[in-house]
């Protein structure tokens, strides 16, 4: 009988006589040998007494999807089929189940929709995914019967995918796809693409002290961070980086020069030099020299260089180097907020972090940014003209407040613990602050926090995006973002 998703939780369960992972019971008519053949009668198998299979669509080494006629909705559907006999590692299945839960909670037209999940009957343990059938081919395919695709063709299907990372990113906790390539992107007739295979997806903010020893991805268009277990967003966009390379160039970024640690990315592109820029800026080996969310890529896609602020060295790359210096301006340098990565307390206020640490102590004058439009220079010409007229009060008022954050921020900036969170909201407060809101997980619970920030940081924060968060062990409640 068929359950959906919502009405029976999967769970794995051994009993007597049950086949254990990587055997295979090639005499049951379930196994992955027979499944899709047709009974003695000539008759098509039906999967739950509603799935007619029509033919193989991909076979993996845990699982295959097959195409198949649903009868009761008279549409065509995709079953994902995972039998335990063919299991060599019990994480498959723990994967498949996740795979089936993210999916049931996702609603984006660039991603296939689930309309059901349920453990097949018989005496061989088989599990079925039902979701939505993609009409067209792979960008894999694509590229390999035909002429690579033009600019047009590149530039919308970037934006495309950015908007489904930008979606999966969002959410709450954050999805990871953990695999973007261009065997898993469908594209709709009209070009639109979808990406597909969630197998290997994974959500952000583990409980502190999770191990993350399960390495998914595909060689080459895996980021260098989960080769050792870990992901996040910036990984699918590194892997959305390396997509792009081999559209542009029809060659896999396996084949191109690695000596320098990174990929090193060729100067001369047939693109446009934006999509060159973002290229680029995706495939910094390094997390925190990526963009960090999918709209700061689209930004670096679609802004004039000019008004766009970026890290990223646009020459061809030998050996690792420091990011150029962004330019400089009267009250510092000119660029958005980066991630901060905290090391392991305790830490030094005045070591490698003091700009960090600077900008909780002065929140209207941030630490290696300037204003638009000499806006900081007004607020400091009106603030020293203000403390003179009042014979100093407001400088005193000042100073004031920088001892209050002292003691707010001090301890926690020294000994706090370092996560990763997701903001909420960014609304200013109609004066010259803003109030940020964000969302984070600590020891597996999430909290909400707060903080106070220029005004002016709200062009650069918005909900969705990720941020690094301090906060106390012993009250979670107590908490700040850092940047640089």
């Amino acid at each position: 009988m068929l359950e959906s998703l919502t009405e029976r939780p999967l769970t794995a369960v051994v009993v007597a006589g049950a086949p254990s992972p990587g055997k295979r019971n090639v005499a049951d008519p379930l196994s992955p040998a027979n499944s899709s053949r047709p009974d003695p009668a000539g008759t098509p198998r039906v999967i739950a007494d509603r799935y007619q299979i029509l033919r193989l669509l991909g076979e993996g080494a845990s699982a295959r999807t097959l195409l198949c006629s649903d009868l009761r909705e008279n549409r065509r559907v995709a079953i994902k089929e995972l039998h335990l006999a063919r299991l060599g590692d019990w994480k498959h299945l723990e994967l498949f189940e996740r795979e089936a839960r993210t999916l049931s909670k996702l609603d984006h037209p660039g991603i296939p929709k689930v309309f059901a999940f349920f453990e097949g009957e018989g005496d061989a343990a088989t599990f079925y995914l039902v979701q939505e059938f993609i009409e067209g081919q792979s960008l894999q395919q694509r590229m390999d019967s035909g002429p690579l695709p033009g600019r047009k063709e590149v530039l919308d299907l970037t934006l495309g995918l950015l908007d489904v990372l930008e979606y999966l990113h969002g959410r709450v906790p954050p999805v990871i796809h953990r695999d973007l390539k261009p065997s898993n992107v469908l594209l709709r007739p009209g070009g639109t693409p979808a990406l597909v295979d969630f197998g290997g997806v994974n959500l952000g903010w583990q409980p502190a002290g999770a191990t993350r020893t399960t390495v998914v991805g595909t060689f080459g268009y895996m980021a260098p961070e989960q080769l050792v277990g870990q992901g996040g967003p910036g990984s699918d966009l590194y892997s959305l980086g390396a997509t792009l390379l081999h559209v542009v160039t029809g060659r896999p970024p396996s084949d191109f020069p690695f000596d320098g640690g990174r990929i090193e990315v060729p100067d001369n592109l047939p693109v446009d030099p934006p999509l060159r820029r973002l290229i680029a800026a995706l495939l910094h080996p390094a997390p925190r020299d990526r963009p960090q969310t999918a709209e700061t890529a689209r930004r670096i896609l679609t802004e004039p260089a000019q008004e766009r602020s970026t890290s990223v060295s646009h020459h061809r790359v030998v050996v690792p180097a420091p990011a150029p210096t962004p330019p400089r301006s009267l009250l510092g340098i000119a660029g958005e907020p980066r991630f901060v990565d905290m090391a392991d307390p305790p830490r030094d206020p005045g070591g490698e972090l003091r700009d960090v640490y600077r900008n909780l102590m002065h929140p209207l004058f941030p630490a290696r940014r300037a204003w638009s439009g000499l806006e900081h220079l007004l607020w400091l010409g009106i603030s020293g003209a203000t403390a003179v007229v009042t014979l100093g009060g407001i400088t005193a008022a000042y100073a004031w407040g920088v001892k209050k954050r002292r003691r707010e921020y001090d301890d926690l900036f020294r000994n706090g613990r370092f996560t990763v969170g997701t903001i909420r909201a960014a609304v200013p407060t109609g004066g010259i602050y803003a109030v940020v809101r964000y969302e984070f997980e600590a020891d597996g619970v999430y909290h909400v926090g707060s903080m106070r920030c220029a005004q002016e940081m709200t062009r650069y924060w918005g909900p969705g995006d990720v941020v690094s968060v301090l906060y106390d062990p012993e009250e979670p409640t107590r908490s700040c973002i850092v940047y640089r």
